[in-house]
């Protein structure tokens, strides 16, 4: 069996019900030649996109032909409506779930569901995690990596982290509204450069913040390889030793809770993948492809494979035993 942690969807129902509840976050979809986008009110614009992305027959082709047996689906950023008032975030962070858990519950043996919580309210958050946090399906959350431009690590957030820890549910990072996308809207530099960024200041601010320290039992998965994260530890090492700014919520070397990340496989790079592996062990690494992305790995169990030529268990490991152990729960005291 094999299990991708990094795995979107925007389901064909949960559009047309979002179109009656919440049009201000509505894409419409369109074909333009062979391929499909979703266009946004405010005019951005997602894609292309396979069908895959709304059509549940159409994933599970694609699924069988790159040997993914079981996805964790989550939301892609074009849905995290951190900007949205309140109760519309609430309403359509409910939707979105719900038509995931659908898809679970109609292919259990093919899905699991990283539940989207809408994180500028701490009052909706901790409802909707309420809500969810029994039903089986669900086997951890999805957020993004600061939330409409405030860190994770920020005091307002803490009550969701305390919940997220008693509940032992994984917590999947995903790079969304990045910082410094003011610089990089040529090139598509948003996601090259902003992706791997904000991961690394989202775990910088989870470390540094005191959240790891005070919530004992997060588990916390960096996609996209980690970002920056695995290259620079030394560098917050060194740091945390002669900055006291750095002390101030962390009491260890930061690289010391490295254990406490998970990483994706999606690095686009053999020799990345081999030095992610052999920083973080063969116990942090999962299989992670970005489905149905055009920045996603189409091979990306071959890959895996590939980089870890000399380390048969270590890939077994990645594509099954360590994705199965990060989406358990594991609650705290």
């Amino acid at each position: 069996m094999t299990i991708d942690i990094h795995a979107h969807t925007v389901p064909e129902g949960f559009i047309r019900e979002l179109a009656t509840v919440v049009p201000a976050a509505t894409p419409t979809v369109t074909k333009r030649d062979g391929e499909w986008w979703f266009d946004y009110p405010g005019g951005r614009r997602s894609g292309p996109v396979p069908a895959g992305m709304f059509d549940l027959g159409e994933r599970i082709i694609d699924m069988d032909a790159c040997g993914v047996d079981v996805q964790a689906l989550s939301v892609p950023p074009t849905h995290f409506g951190y900007r949205l008032p309140a109760e519309a975030a609430a309403d359509a962070a409910r939707m979105h779930n719900d038509a995931m858990i659908e898809m679970a519950r109609q292919f259990p043996e093919r899905f699991r569901v990283l539940a989207h919580l809408p994180m500028q309210s701490e009052h909706h958050a901790l409802a909707e995690l309420s809500r969810l946090v029994e039903l089986p399906e669900i086997v951890g959350v999805e957020l993004s990596t600061n939330v409409a431009g405030v860190n994770l690590g920020n005091e307002k957030h803490e009550a969701i982290w305390q919940a997220l820890d008693a509940a032992g549910l994984a917590v999947v990072l995903h790079p969304g509204d990045v910082a410094g996308a003011d610089r990089m809207h040529d090139h598509y530099l948003h996601n090259f450069v902003g992706n791997p960024t904000d991961t690394t200041l989202a775990a910088g601010s989870l470390l540094f913040g005191g959240v790891l320290s005070r919530n004992e039992a997060l588990r916390v998965a960096l996609l996209h390889g980690g970002g920056f994260l695995p290259y620079q530890i030394g560098r917050f090492d060194h740091g945390w030793r002669v900055r006291p700014e750095a002390r101030t919520h962390l009491d260890r070397l930061p690289s010391e809770l490295l254990s406490r990340f998970w990483f994706d496989s999606l690095t686009h790079d053999p020799l990345s993948l081999r030095f992610l592996h052999d920083r973080v062990g063969d116990d942090r690494l999962c299989l992670g492809s970005d489905y149905p992305f055009d920045m996603a790995d189409p091979d990306p169990i071959g890959s895996l494979r590939a980089a870890l030529a000399d380390g048969p268990e270590a890939v077994e490991k990645a594509l099954l035993d360590n994705p199965r152990e990060l989406l358990t729960r594991r609650p705290g005291l």
